[in-house]
């Protein structure tokens, strides 16, 4: 339908950061890379967010695809050769199959994504760190966004999962031992650092009687971990 609203203008730093994460159609990928050629200003967002988000690659486990996706290739391949109808359509039906597999690593970029929507940092050694929470599973439980100028984390719960009857409690651990942050939620949400929080910290989950430790310290066991990454 002609002369209909086109919409918002996409942000250019956000289509950067989604172009580094790979959240792009592949045709919109294409072009924003054949843009990126000449408008310098473009090429240097995704340069940007190429060096903010290249730790984070550290923290994602390689995933080997399953063998079913190399026998459907070439079965596919077969099935060409001998005049079997929509061998492409099969084969990107198993494709679809191995990236719903694959989603881990698509969560975590997606889980980023969103927290792109608080803004950018303004460069390195700010006092911004990210932390993906993880304890070996395929999906990281949470994402924690740090900013200790002013004190503060966001809290985005992804995979974090309390055993039935127990809670799931967030700990900043410094130099000064394990200093309880709040309970872990299922839905986004701000805590409190406490006082001398730095980059050296780690984060942590345990799983503690309903409402939290009794004690102020972890009494259960510390299921996710996750280091913190200057932005």
């Amino acid at each position: 339908m002609s002369g209909g609203d086109p919409g918002p203008t996409p942000d250019p730093d956000l289509r950067a950061a989604e172009y580094v994460l790979g959240t792009l159609e592949a045709g919109e990928r294409a072009v924003m890379a054949r843009e990126a050629e000449r408008d310098p200003a473009l090429d240097g967002r995704i340069r940007a967010w190429e060096a903010r988000l290249a730790p984070l690659a550290a923290a994602v486990a390689p995933v080997a695809p399953p063998t079913r996706v190399r026998d459907a290739l070439l079965q596919s391949l077969r099935g060409r050769r001998e005049g079997a109808p929509d061998p492409v359509g099969r084969l990107r039906r198993q494709v679809r199959r191995w990236q719903g597999i694959a989603a881990g690593a698509g969560l975590l970029a997606a889980g980023l994504a969103l927290f792109i929507t608080v803004g950018p940092s303004t460069g390195p050694g700010d006092g911004r760190y990210i932390a993906v929470v993880q304890g070996g599973g395929a999906l990281p439980a949470l994402i924690v966004r740090v900013d200790t100028r002013s004190g503060t984390a966001q809290v985005r719960p992804v995979g974090a999962d309390a055993p039935a009857g127990r809670s799931l409690e967030l700990w900043y651990v410094g130099a000064a031992g394990a200093k309880p942050l709040g309970l872990v939620g299922t839905t986004p949400s701000r805590v409190t650092l406490p006082p001398g929080a730095s980059q050296d910290g780690v984060i942590a989950v345990s799983v503690e009687p309903p409402g939290g430790s009794p004690s102020g310290q972890p009494t259960g066991p510390v299921i996710y971990t996750g280091k913190l990454i200057a932005e």
